[in-house]
C-alpha cells in the first residue's frame, strides 16, 4: 500500500496553482524552491508532480518560479560528490533535431580541442522523430558518461565529457520522463538548462520558444550566474541556424547585453532528407565540405567563443572561430 503524504507538505502548492482563474497565482521564489527541494527529496506523489507541472505549463513558469525551481536544484546537486577537475563550459542538449544533425556537437568539440573543458548533457525519449545527440555520440563511438568519475576522466582526456539527465540524478529524469504519461513537456526543460549541475565557469543555452531567452536571462540575474549565452537555436538546441537571424543574449560581469547577427545562409542549403552521421564526420576531417553544416558549427563556433574570450562584435568571433576550428585533431573520429 501506498505511504500516505501529509497533506499540508506539498499540495499547497498544488492549490495556489490550481484555484481556477480569480483564485490562481504564480509561486514565489522561496515557494517554488520548496516545492522543487520537496519533489528532488522523493516526498510527492506522481499524481502530485504531474498535476503541478502541468498546472504551470499551460501558463508558462515565471522568472520567479524558474529561479527558485533552479536553486533547489543547484543546492540539492552541491550536496552530491564534487568532480575531481574544474568545468570551463555548461552545454545542455536537450531538445534533438528534427531536420538536420547536430552539427553543435562539432562546435564543442572544435572548443575542446582547444583545452576547453566541456561537459554536455541531455534525456533522449524515445519513440520521437528527433535526433538526439547521445544517440549521435554512441553511433560516433564516442564515450557516454556514467558517473563522475567518467566525466573526470573524459576532460582529463579528451576535454569533452557527455552525460545523460538520468546519470546525473535519477530523481531529475523521472521528472522529464513525465511526458511519457502526461503527453506533454514539463518545465523540467527549463530547469535542467539552467541548473549547471557541475558548476561550470560558463553556460550556453539554447531555447526554442520565442521569449524564453529573455527569461533566462532575467533568471540568470537574480540567481547572480557569472557567465551565461541564450538563444533561440536549431530545433531549440544551442546551435545557430546559418539560415535564420539570431538574437543572442549574454548575462556575463552582472551585465545583460543582446546582439543581433544577420542569417549565414542567404539560401536553403539544409538537407533534411539526408540525416547520415557521415556527414558530421567527413565535414570534420575536411573531406567533404558540407553547405549546411559549415555555417551552423561556424557560427555556433563563434557564439561561444565570444562569451568564453569577452569578444562582443560578429566580425572578430568569426575570425577566433575560424581560428578555433583550424586547430581542430582532424583523426580525432579515427578509432
Amino acid at each position: 500500500m501506498r505511504k500516505k503524504l501529509a497533506a499540508n507538505d506539498f499540495t499547497q502548492y498544488v492549490q495556489i496553482l490550481g484555484r481556477g482563474k480569480k483564485g490562481a497565482r504564480s509561486l514565489t521564489v522561496d515557494e517554488a524552491e520548496h516545492a522543487m527541494s520537496l519533489m528532488l527529496s522523493g516526498q510527492v506523489a506522481p499524481e502530485q508532480s504531474g498535476a503541478f507541472w502541468m498546472l504551470i505549463r499551460i501558463r508558462e513558469e515565471t522568472v520567479e518560479e524558474t529561479v527558485g525551481f533552479t536553486k533547489a536544484t543547484r543546492e540539492y546537486l552541491s550536496k552530491k560528490e564534487p568532480l575531481g577537475t574544474k568545468v570551463d563550459l555548461d552545454w545542455p542538449a536537450y531538445a534533438g533535431k528534427r531536420n538536420e544533425l547536430p552539427w553543435f556537437l562539432l562546435a564543442a568539440l572544435a572548443l575542446a580541442n582547444t583545452g576547453v573543458k566541456i561537459v554536455m548533457h541531455g534525456h533522449t525519449f524515445d519513440g520521437e522523430n528527433r535526433i538526439y545527440v547521445e544517440q549521435s555520440i554512441q553511433q560516433l563511438g564516442l564515450a557516454i558518461s556514467h558517473s563522475r568519475e567518467d566525466i573526470t576522466r573524459e576532460l582529463e582526456s579528451r576535454n569533452f565529457a557527455y552525460i545523460p539527465l538520468a546519470q546525473i540524478d535519477k530523481s531529475l529524469g523521472d521528472m522529464m520522463d513525465l511526458k511519457y504519461v502526461l503527453g506533454l513537456r514539463s518545465p523540467v526543460n527549463t530547469v535542467v538548462r539552467m541548473m549547471n549541475p557541475f558548476f561550470a565557469n560558463h553556460s550556453v543555452h539554447g531555447v526554442f520558444h520565442r521569449g524564453y531567452d529573455a527569461l533566462h536571462l532575467s533568471a540568470c540575474e537574480q540567481l547572480g550566474d557569472v557567465s551565461v549565452l541564450v538563444f533561440r537555436g536549431g530545433n531549440g538546441e544551442a546551435e545557430v541556424n546559418p539560415e535564420r537571424d539570431v538574437t543572442l543574449g549574454k548575462w556575463q560581469n552582472g551585465v545583460a547585453s543582446w546582439s543581433d547577427w544577420p542569417k549565414a545562409e542567404k539560401e536553403h542549403k539544409r538537407l533534411k532528407d539526408n540525416l547520415d552521421l557521415s556527414r558530421l564526420t567527413e565535414h570534420w576531417r575536411g573531406d567533404q565540405l558540407d553547405p549546411f553544416g559549415e555555417q551552423a558549427v561556424r557560427q555556433t563556433i563563434a557564439s561561444v567563443a565570444g562569451l568564453l574570450y569577452g569578444v562582443t562584435s560578429h566580425e572578430e568571433c568569426l575570425v577566433l572561430a575560424d581560428s578555433i576550428w583550424a586547430k581542430r585533431d582532424k583523426a580525432y573520429f579515427d578509432f
